[in-house]
Parts: C-alpha cells; structure tokens; sequence
C-alpha cells in the first residue's frame, strides 16, 4: 500500500550525464517503471560524443515527463549538476547518477518519510555497489544522526561517512535552495554536510540505489582531480585536501555561517577540518592495527 494517500507531489530527477548513453537508458527506464510516478526527469548533458543525445532524444519523444538539455562544451561535473537541478520544479528533487539505478519503491519510500516529518531535508537509503552484474560487492554503511544541531550533524556525516550513496537520496527543495555543489574534492561530502546543517537526514534501510563500479571517473582520485581542475597536489595529498575543502566552504562558504562573524567562522573551520583530520589519521592507521579493518567495520556502522 501506498505511503502516499493524498495527491503525490512533483519530484525532479535530476541526471547529469556524459557518454555513457546506454547507462543513462537503463536508468531512466527504471524510472519510468517505479512506483512513483508522479516525476520529471531533466537529463543535463555535458557535451557527450556518444549516443547519448539520440537516447535522451528518444526518451523524450516517448515520455513527456523526460526533459534533456545538452551543453554545447563541457562545462565540468559540479557546474553540470548545479545546472541540472536549476530546471527543477518539484517539491522534492534528487541527483541520480546515470551509471545508477533505484530499487522500484525507493522514491516513493523517501517521499513519504519527508511528508511525515518536516524536520527531514534528505531521504535515502543503502547503496549496493556492483561491478555491472548486479550481484551487490558491498553494502554502503549508514549514515544518520538525530541530533537537533546542524553542525553537530554534519560533524557526524564527516566522520562517519565511508561512501556517498545518502547523496542519492530525495531532498526537499525548500531546505536546501540555498546549497550548492561545490568545484572542489569531496565536493559529495561538502554538499551533504551543508545540507546536514538546514535539517536532519533520515536513512531507510530497504531504499537500495545500486551504484556500478569500474572504470569511470569516480574510479581514480587523481582523475577526480584532473576533471575537476583541482590543484594537482590534491591527488597526492587527499588526506589534507579533503579537510581543507569540508572546513573552508562549510565555514566560508555556506548560507548557514558565511554571513557569521570572522571569529565564529574561524572556529567552524577549526571544528570541522579537526574533525575531518581526525577521520583521514584513523583511515591511515587501520591498515597498521591488529584487527583494526573488523574494529574499523563494527565502530563505523558498516553492515555485514
């Protein structure tokens, strides 16, 4: 039975594509036949030189809930997905990777527990990562902290988090209107935990989003970097990069304290980069420490 008992609200799916046309097919089919339908598709893509333009083209003469917008040059992964979720016009919005796909009842599941509690700003569930076969490798682990402070929230995602599949979930618009994907490593991260700070995130355990692995641009930290633009020692120094990128734009840079004093930013820094610095040391010594992966697994939530 449906969560939904009223008139279902619009969501927008947002997809930032680039050539990977027959990925982005399987995931907007999948779509289609979801539970929810009550959607708007917006493929956003990057200057793709595959297939990808006559897919979406097709999509769209099929379904007039599809909407596709090409860029004529590449305008780089955070710009593609800030643009994308700029043509939304739903009440509730996701980003969904074209290389992803969701399980039939994960839109409408995150819908309703944002219907319920007005204090949600994300909805998600568990990632099952697969190499293109569909039989899950790992699980990602959970991530949800019930606290009534943003920072205190967004201190647990940072350093807690071990993936990013809660990125996948649904967002309610109105919370989240004044964040923005930021240019930079961990940028995921960096999104999450601003979004953290407008309100609480609530995991749903049978919501999958199924992520495929392999060779992609999320495959290799120093290819993240190099498509990104990022500065060159971020892929040989992710452990300081990833610290400086969370505290500089959560102190500086988001709505919530970029209007703030100086000193209070100063402090925000210090908090989230210690915070930040703190997990990178514990992920170094892990390998170093008897037990320390089925430690690491049990002290950081990781499903079995």
């Amino acid at each position: 039975m449906s969560i939904i008992t009223s008139t279902p609200p619009l969501v927008s799916v947002c997809i930032p594509t680039f050539n990977r046309g027959k990925l982005l097919l399987r995931a907007v089919q999948k779509l289609q036949s979801c539970s929810y339908q009550n959607l708007e598709i917006i493929i956003s893509d990057n200057a793709s030189s595959d297939e990808t333009q006559s897919i979406a083209e097709g999509l769209c003469a099929a379904d007039t809930r599809v909407k596709y917008f090409r860029h004529p040059q590449n305008q780089g992964p955070s710009k593609n997905f800030n643009y994308a979720r700029a043509q939304a016009t739903g009440k509730y919005f996701l980003w969904h990777g074209d290389d992803d796909y969701l399980d039939t009842h994960f839109i409408e599941l995150c819908v309703g527990a944002l219907e319920l509690d007005s204090s949600l700003s994300l909805a998600s569930g568990l990632g099952a990562y697969h190499y293109g076969d569909h039989v899950t490798s790992f699980w990602g682990n959970v991530v949800e902290s019930h606290s009534g402070s943003g920072l205190l929230r967004a201190l647990h995602l940072i350093f807690f988090v071990e993936e990013g599949s809660m990125f996948c979930g649904v967002y309610r618009m109105a919370s989240v209107k004044n964040c923005v994907m930021p240019n930079c490593v961990a940028g995921d991260c960096v999104w999450l935990s601003e979004v953290l700070l407008t309100g609480k995130a609530k995991i749903i355990p049978t919501c999958v989003v199924h992520r495929q692995l392999g060779d992609n641009t999320s495959s290799s930290f120093a290819r993240i970097v190099a498509t990104l633009g990022a500065p060159s020692w971020h892929a040989k120094y992710p452990c300081i990069a990833i610290p400086k990128n969370l505290a500089y734009f959560l102190a500086f840079e988001s709505y919530e304290y970029r209007n703030r004093s100086l000193i209070k930013r100063i402090l925000i820094w210090l908090v989230v980069f210690g915070t930040a610095i703190a997990k990178q040391a514990i992920l170094a010594l892990v390998p170093r420490i008897p037990f320390g992966k089925s430690l690491y697994k049990r002290f950081f939530l990781l499903p079995n």
